[in-house]
């Protein structure tokens, strides 16, 4: 009986450990954005790591920028970079349409911008692919407007498949 307060120490020693093992974040590394427009830039990349840095569950990503923008090259950049997962991005469609409004002082030719943004999340100790996918948005505004919201959507997705394929082991 002497022991047993030892044993529940020990025991809630490890039980803390673990959760604070579990809680540790995971490392995700996030690549410039190819575009069809502009080639390579941070802006995209920017705006999807200021939607991932406001997810709630801050155990999800430690966000680290990287300017490979090609999966490849973004692959080998996030195993030196010590990353769990990398999300490369690709702007692939990009166009304008204008509509014609008519007002109090006319008509007026309105733009509205259409973007189309392929993402893919790769796990950087195999590099297997945990998830891809394309998003589609619009916007009157302007085309950095309707990239803001594919990199919304992809923050979202990449939190949910990161969430969906567990902690990493580091052995």
């Amino acid at each position: 009986m002497r022991h047993f307060p030892l044993v529940v120490f020990v025991t809630l020693l490890c039980s803390s450990a673990c959760i604070v093992f579990a809680q540790t974040p995971v490392q995700l590394c996030v690549a410039n954005m190819q575009s069809v427009n502009a080639g390579t830039g941070t802006a995209g990349r920017d705006q999807l790591m200021k939607f991932l840095a406001k997810e709630k569950d801050k155990s999800v990503a430690q966000d680290v920028p990287i300017e490979a923008s090609t999966p490849e090259l973004a692959l080998q950049e996030a195993k030196k970079d010590n990353c769990d997962y990398v999300v490369t991005t690709n702007q692939t469609e990009s166009h304008q349409e204008n509509s014609l409004m008519t007002g109090p002082f006319g008509q007026t030719s309105m733009p509205t911008y259409y973007v189309t943004t392929a993402y893919k999340l790769t796990k950087v100790s195999d590099g297997s692919e945990v998830s891809s996918g394309s998003l589609k948005a619009s916007d009157r505004g302007s085309e950095q407007n309707a990239i803001s919201f594919t990199m919304h959507k992809i923050a979202d997705k990449v939190t949910q498949d990161i969430k969906k394929a567990g902690p990493i082991s580091h052995s």
